[in-house]
């Protein structure tokens, strides 16, 4: 399922000393950590049409605190963030992220390797761990249990086709995989990545380039940009004052959702109005990822239709 990420707004930077220019410099670092998460894009941290509000950084922090090793925690305020990036018709990427299952075979020796999982602290672990942090994205491990369940060792991952193993990763409960082929276990490995999310399937080749063109693709299909639209669905399943209640809450706690209300109650079934950016398409994806509400293929009048699952 996906995974609820409550940590965007909040990055660590180098501080140099104890003035206010330092600070300063810390705090434009830290936002640009947090734009390359929130806005989706691995170039945010760079981009022109940011540098408004990242010279502006101060203004958006709400705490900061010393870190080790000479660095400093910064929290932004998040409304504040995202309000700015929508009046400048900037993307915005929300809370919720898909989770990622990687299936990683590294190669030992000439004849045989090992498969990553839980317990491995490998360099090549340690910086994918760093770049899926940095966009904003949850890794999810194998332990040692699923490979010896699943009758999975290094000949079976390098042999296995990435739809099999997509098909294991989602039982074990994640959104999306990656399959990796490397030549060492070391932070310049050579490695070639299968990418699996939904009906999306791609290669690469590189270290990082797996969990960077992941992130690549989640953030397209859930990163919206434009006006906020009103949008009418109806949620089925809703038997109890408490499922009501999941219904509604879940739904309040989308950021790309600014308004929220309930138009009729028959039954079961609860029509809502919202004001949504993107509309109606980047909201039903948005609502699928989750699991929560189930799409219903029946449409009336563009009216999208979920079931609250039980």
């Amino acid at each position: 399922m996906a995974a609820i990420r409550s940590d965007l707004f909040q990055a660590t930077a180098p501080l140099a000393d104890r003035s206010e220019a330092a600070q300063s410099t810390a705090f434009q670092t830290a936002l640009r950590t947090v734009l390359i998460r929130v806005t989706g894009r691995r170039t945010a941290g760079e981009d022109p049409a940011l540098a408004p509000l990242v010279n502006e950084a101060r203004r958006f922090v709400q705490q900061y605190r010393a870190a080790a090793d000479h660095e400093v925690w910064v929290a932004f305020d998040a409304a504040a963030v995202e309000r700015w990036l929508a009046q400048n018709g900037q993307p915005v990427w929300g809370r919720e992220r898909p989770t990622t299952l990687v299936w990683l075979a590294v190669q030992t020796d000439a004849q045989s390797g090992t498969v990553l999982t839980q317990g491995d602290s490998s360099e090549l672990k340690t910086q994918l761990n760093a770049a899926a942090e940095e966009r904003g994205i949850t890794l999810l491990w194998p332990s040692s249990a699923d490979l010896q369940n699943n009758k999975l060792d290094y000949a079976a991952v390098m042999s296995a086709p990435p739809a099999t193993l997509a098909a294991l990763a989602r039982r074990l409960g994640a959104d999306g995989t990656l399959v990796g082929q490397a030549n060492n276990p070391g932070a310049a490995a050579s490695v070639r990545w299968t990418h699996v999310f939904q009906d999306h399937s791609a290669e690469y080749t590189g270290a990082l380039e797996g969990v960077q063109r992941a992130a690549d693709t989640y953030a397209a299909l859930f990163a919206t940009s434009g006006n906020f639209t009103p949008v009418e669905i109806e949620v089925s399943g809703v038997g109890d004052v408490r499922q009501y209640a999941e219904a509604l809450n879940y739904l309040e706690s989308l950021a790309f959702i600014s308004h929220l209300s309930v138009e009729t109650l028959a039954g079961d079934t609860v029509r809502f109005r919202l004001t949504t950016r993107g509309g109606p398409e980047p909201l039903h994806r948005a609502l699928s990822l989750n699991g929560l509400l189930e799409p219903d293929a029946s449409t009336d009048g563009g009216i999208q239709r979920f079931h609250l699952r039980q």
